[in-house]
């Protein structure tokens, strides 16, 4: 009896850990990181798109929610193509940032500095935390 008590509470043991582990990944961590060669390709695939103005105070973060003043599009297919992580995000450019939305929470999943407008070097150390 001890023995399938023992192998009980194993087996919730373990289930639990999983579920506390999927819910502290956070909002939109369904998303991979895009990894740096991933975000210049986003960023040049984007260059010819027209940039938005963010609203005076706001700076979109990774977990938050886009602002109702900032209108999504889909990524175009040339883009998605080539990055298929990123192929069911939402984009909003930004003067000197690409801002990825997952299309179902609208939350930001990814922000990706805009090589072509900063000239940021992606191999910099003073890129944005996610």
């Amino acid at each position: 009896m001890s023995k399938l008590i023992y192998a009980g509470a194993t087996t919730l043991a373990i289930f639990g850990s999983i579920g506390f582990a999927a819910a502290q990944r956070g909002p939109g961590a369904d998303h991979p990181n895009l990894t740096p060669t991933q975000e210049r390709t986003v960023s040049q695939g984007l260059a010819a798109s027209p940039s938005q103005a963010a609203p005076v105070g706001v700076q979109p973060q990774v977990g938050n929610e886009l602002p109702d003043s900032l209108a999504a599009q889909a990524l175009p297919s040339d883009v998605s193509d080539r990055v298929p992580e990123a192929k069911q995000l939402l984009f909003v450019k930004l003067p000197d940032r690409i801002v990825l939305i997952d299309p179902e929470t609208k939350l930001v999943t990814e922000i990706v500095m805009d090589e072509v407008t900063t000239g940021s070097n992606p191999n910099s150390s003073d890129r944005p935390s996610r």
